[in-house]
């Protein structure tokens, strides 16, 4: 059998990495490393199968796992608390207490490249020590199911249920088609070793965002340039608007200010008039701007603050909302998370935290609206450095991410091109979005004729098979007004037509297709010359 080469970073009291260089067996010592950028290093050069840090360490994160996991190598650490615990959980290492013995280490590597082989590498607890401190939550209950799980499970999902099983204590979770809440958690090495069945109840997950962890392959993906299918994060297809299941929306477009910011601010009012719970997230690493349009004097981008406490590890659904911003309007309520106060700060939007961001926002909120920054490049010169950040890093986890995307682009002769290049690239992509093409300031000065008809005939000739699914008319006036008193277009002037075009697009599908043509069409129809 072929050793499981693994590089370490200092020693338990118990000396495990001493006694396993001592009588190596399946599992051996190959280098001991000083600091967590050596072992990085060594890591990256592709001698190890697995790294073990035996001191605990606050440097520790979620990307630096990540940057492991890219290179094919699980992490296991020393927990001495139950804190400690539930945050190497969070980022994606494997937990062990510090009176483990080499047998437990031995046990911990197999199971944990076990578990990689046949989805993400989690978070998960391993039984064997009278010490091990137990995974619950602050109020000390076990943690319930994280919902990408569940759903997985649900549908049958294989690797998930084994990644599932495999982190540690379980419990069922109530299931409108197979409910079993007295189902007893069953044992590690068990439910490792035998794939859960379709009909098997929804299990849980110790550590939260674990079902998230099966995009460190897609991450590689961006990162070597590798064609890869993006794996759905959930079952079925999802027809948003008007679906109870937490939604994420992207709102994107390309080069030339095509009204995202505009769009995504009153796209998430319209919906929390609606009666939902709605987060709005400020993810543009370029020119972030929702703050400002929305007349805030806020220096605290509360979106970068979420998302360093996301790469430690400790991001809960309670943490992310005290650090949202609730905007009060006229017609509801909708929460923020703000942009960057200077461009200069997007290496603190990485990937990893991100996610994990998105991860909990989706457990806060029923829908999760986020503007995105305009650039889809992904640099070639960084593309084979995992350690650098990249500066689209926001927006193209975002958009893989997505369950809905609108694409905005400028409804002239300079912006519908831009648009047909920038989905050429979107494209390319690894997103199983639902893509809605969104044509702003739409106008006859700008093409001539009947401008919706125009636009509609120049895109069926040179655009790429995507329908336009919304026609937004031009209105500086009113757009002026709202962003000088910081207010939102429907407080403004609630029936003008291009508050109501964006109404219609927060319209759900049913309510779309019962709508009266005709009223649908005067609402396109009434552009300003």
């Amino acid at each position: 059998m072929n050793q499981i080469r693994v590089v370490s970073v200092g020693d338990t009291s118990a000396a495990v990495v001493a006694a396993l260089e001592a009588r190596p067996t399946t599992v051996r010592i190959v280098r001991r490393c000083v600091e967590l950028a050596e072992l990085l290093a060594v890591c990256q050069s592709g001698i190890a199968h697995a790294a073990f840090i035996a001191t605990p360490s606050p440097e520790l994160t979620s990307t630096l796992i990540d940057r492991l996991t890219a290179v094919g190598v699980c992490v296991i650490a020393v927990s001495a608390t139950p804190a400690e615990t539930r945050r190497l959980q969070g980022i994606g290492a494997v937990p062990l207490p510090e009176d483990a013995t080499a047998e437990l280490l031995t046990q911990s590597v197999h199971m944990a490249l076990e578990a990689r082989r046949h989805g993400p590498v989690t978070g998960f607890a391993f039984p064997g020590s009278a010490s091990w401190p137990a995974t619950t939550d602050d109020a000390g209950n076990a943690p319930s199911a994280t919902r990408d799980t569940a759903r997985a499970a649900a549908a049958g999902d294989g690797n998930a249920a084994i990644t599932a099983a495999a982190a540690g204590p379980v419990q069922a979770t109530p299931n409108a088609a197979t409910s079993n809440p007295a189902a007893p958690a069953a044992p590690v090495a068990a439910a490792a070793a035998e794939p859960l069945a379709e009909s098997a109840a929804p299990r849980a997950a110790a550590a939260p965002a674990s079902k998230r962890m099966f995009n460190k392959a897609d991450r590689r993906w961006f990162i070597r340039g590798r064609r890869a299918k993006m794996p759905s994060r959930r079952p079925g297809k999802i027809s948003v608007p008007g679906n109870v299941s937490p939604t994420l929306m992207a709102v994107w477009g390309p080069i030339g200010s095509p009204g995202r910011t505009t769009v995504a601010i009153n796209l998430a009012a319209e919906y929390a008039v609606q009666g939902k719970r709605v987060l709005l997230v400020d993810a543009d690493s370029y020119g972030a701007s929702i703050a400002a349009a929305l007349g805030l004097l806020d220096e605290s981008a509360s979106f970068a603050q979420a998302c360093r406490v996301a790469d430690q590890g400790t991001l809960s659904v309670a943490s992310l909302a005290k650090t949202t911003t609730q905007v009060v309007f006229a017609g509801g309520t909708f929460s923020l998370l703000t942009g960057l106060t200077r461009a200069d700060r997007w290496p603190e939007l990485r990937a990893a935290a991100v996610e994990r961001v998105l991860n909990t926002a989706l457990d806060l909120a029923e829908l999760v609206i986020v503007d995105c920054g305009f650039s889809l490049e992904n640099d070639e010169e960084l593309s084979y450095d995992t350690v650098a950040p990249r500066r689209n890093a926001a927006t193209l986890t975002v958009l893989a991410q997505a369950d809905v995307i609108f694409a905005v682009g400028n409804g002239d002769t300079l912006g519908i091109p831009r648009l047909i290049r920038g989905l050429a690239e979107l494209a390319q992509t690894p997103t199983q979005a639902q893509l809605r093409v969104v044509v702003n300031k739409v106008r006859r000065k700008a093409v001539g004729g009947s401008a919706e008809k125009a636009l509609e005939q120049a895109w069926q000739r040179f655009g790429p098979g995507i329908p336009i699914s919304y026609f937004l008319p031009w209105d500086p006036e009113l757009t002026d007004r709202a962003l000088l008193e910081g207010r939102l277009l429907l407080e403004v002037a609630p029936e003008a037509p291009l508050t109501r075009a964006i109404r219609v697009m927060s319209c759900a599908d049913d309510q779309q297709k019962s709508a009266s043509a005709g009223s649908r069409s005067t609402a396109r129809a009434r552009l300003h010359s």
